[in-house]
């Protein structure tokens, strides 16, 4: 018995979202507060995040999709330094992927749109796991800029997927800017690339397939550049890394994506 690829059909590789959530986005509010300071929120952020939340997932990963990690050994590099990771959008469940495997025993934030923030009930509860909304105004852009320059101070992970939008299962990497790699071409500070693919199931060969996460060694922005080389120099190396892992031949297609004109050609 063989199972037909599911297609998708998209018009605009850039913009175009397939993560089927549907969440009606709400403004953060100018009583939001991207990175609290008070004594009690950060130790009930810290046991949410380390005694709860990290075993959990890391147990629900591990069964749901059997997260195999390539590269294991680059994750010593993270130790005593800020770090920015750069990752392929292709799972919902792909930002903690980045904060429990892609950066083993340090503390991880995750750059995300808005629609993360919109939940009802949850926004303190994302806030507390590490999400750091992208801004929509000056004042949440100063908040934003000034959450992720301490987070990096601090000696913490920032999970970024310059992609934007989450294509499922996609075995492709969609083209991206340099805009994303502004705070560690600014910072000086390492870039780690993170490239999700999916492995075949040896048995049940034709249901939702492994995932594997690889990473790379540090990536330095070269400090010697001007701040545009720098930023477009991260980006190309970490876009180069991407591409090699994704087009790997054990990358198992599950979903198949096709540009809609196709259909009429």
């Amino acid at each position: 018995m063989t199972r037909e690829k599911k297609t998708v059909y998209y018009e605009d590789l850039l913009n175009d979202e397939f993560s089927g959530t549907n969440i009606k986005r709400v403004p953060l509010g100018d009583n939001y507060v991207y990175a609290p300071t008070g004594i009690f929120h950060r130790m009930f952020s810290w046991f949410l995040y380390w005694v709860i939340a990290y075993p959990l997932i890391f147990l629900f990963l591990k069964i749901g999709y059997h997260v195999r990690v390539s590269g294991k050994k680059n994750r010593k590099y993270l130790r005593g330094q800020g770090i920015f990771v750069y990752g392929n959008h292709s799972q919902i469940i792909d930002a903690l992927t980045g904060q429990v495997f892609g950066m083993q025993h340090k503390r991880g934030y995750i750059v995300c749109n808005q629609d993360t923030t919109s939940i009802k009930g949850v926004r303190w509860l994302v806030n507390m796991l590490g999400a750091i909304p992208t801004p929509e105004n000056p004042r949440e852009a100063e908040q934003y800029k000034a959450c992720i320059f301490r987070r990096i101070k601090q000696k913490r992970g920032i999970v970024i997927f310059p992609e934007a939008h989450i294509w499922p299962y996609s075995t492709h990497i969609r083209p991206f800017g340099d805009e994303s790699f502004s705070f560690p071409a600014e910072l000086g500070a390492p870039v780690i690339a993170m490239a999700m693919t999916y492995r075949r199931r040896r048995f049940l060969k034709y249901h939702r397939p492994y995932v594997t996460l690889h990473l790379s060694k540090p990536i330095y922005p070269d400090m010697h550049l001007s701040l545009p080389e720098r930023k477009k120099e991260l980006r190309d190396r970490v876009y180069e890394y991407l591409l090699d892992k994704v087009n790997e031949e054990d990358n198992y297609e599950y979903v198949r994506y096709v540009k809609k004109k196709n259909i009429e050609d």
